[in-house]
């Protein structure tokens, strides 16, 4: 039973390369959220000044 190496790199590589692409779009979609949410609670911090 031989063990194709370049198979196994490819396979493992594109595993690698996977987990590497989600984790960076999970963290650009919580640094957008984050910022998101810190621009809503700005707003709503400065209308309830406002309206003092």
């Amino acid at each position: 039973m031989a063990v194709d190496w370049g198979e196994a790199l490819r396979v493992g590589g594109t595993g690698f390369g996977t987990v590497f692409l989600v984790l960076v779009i999970l963290a650009v979609a919580i640094t957008l959220i984050g910022l998101a949410v810190r621009r809503l609670n700005r707003s709503q911090t400065n209308s309830k000044q406002e309206g003092k």
